[in-house]
């Protein structure tokens, strides 16, 4: 009598982040369901982030086939529970705030993709492979449940405005009526390349005290108007926009993800 073949479902998970600019999802946990007559068909998620509710989660859980997370590349393998024998599966992803902060938030659950599998088998077990980019359209949506706002960019000589400068340490910073906020730093990558991620909380502070934070829910929240210093990685400061640059139509209330180029 031959053994039955096991199944297992692995992929490749990113989302993206600004026009061609894409992040891999790492450290995201991905749930496979069985997919049976009871539970409701799924909304089509290609544009349109629904969160799971708790009850909606405890529901679907007998369902489970199998659990398992994302590496640092985005990549994920998780072998299938014995008692799935073929059939629809629904793939669902929880994701946590990776990013230090004030606020809280908490996990959100929501279906990725309800889908037929075609297996192939590969020795001993039978295989499955989703690999999945998110819209930009829809990333923005999980973002911003986070409240997390993001500036990339570039860092470039002056002289020519093509050769890349590695290793420089760029600033961000917020025009404030008193006092401007600090809204984080990142060092050039070897392609001149920098990312800051940033929450609103540190630069929606009161003219009163910069200890109490506007109560504004996050979806209203305007964006700063920003403006950059750039030093060595030892401190020394090598350039420095004039701060009346977050005030100008280009620099004030930016975008949630902010694209920009600097030249030194």
């Amino acid at each position: 009598m031959l053994n039955e073949m096991g199944y297992t479902v692995k992929g490749n998970l990113r989302a993206c982040l600004y026009l061609d600019l894409y992040e891999t999802l790492d450290k995201v946990q991905v749930n496979i369901y069985k997919v049976t007559s009871d539970i409701k068909v799924a909304h089509d998620y290609k544009n349109e982030l629904h969160v799971l509710s708790k009850a909606a989660i405890e529901y679907k859980s007998k369902n489970l086939l199998g659990t398992g997370y994302t590496d640092s590349e985005g990549n994920f393998l998780i072998d299938i529970c014995d008692s799935y024998k073929e059939g629809e599966i629904e793939i669902d992803l929880v994701i946590k705030d990776k990013q230090p902060s004030k606020q809280k938030f908490k996990p959100i659950h929501f279906t990725a993709k309800r889908l037929m599998p075609v297996w192939r088998s590969n020795n001993e077990t039978k295989e499955y492979s989703w690999n999945y980019s998110f819209s930009l359209q829809f990333w923005s949506q999980v973002r911003k449940q986070f409240d997390i706002w993001t500036i990339v960019g570039s860092v470039k000589s002056i002289e020519d405005r093509k050769i890349p400068v590695e290793g420089v340490l760029v600033s961000a910073m917020d025009v404030d009526w008193i006092k401007d906020d600090f809204l984080g730093s990142a060092l050039s990558d070897s392609k001149g390349r920098f990312r800051i991620d940033y929450k609103s909380i540190d630069y929606k502070q009161t003219y009163l005290s910069p200890l109490i934070s506007i109560e504004t829910p996050i979806s209203s929240i305007p964006g700063p108007g920003v403006y950059f210093k750039i030093s060595t990685s030892e401190g020394i400061l090598l350039y420095e926009e004039n701060r009346a640059m977050g005030k100008t139509q280009e620099r004030k209330n930016i975008s949630r993800c902010f694209n920009i180029d600097l030249y030194i």
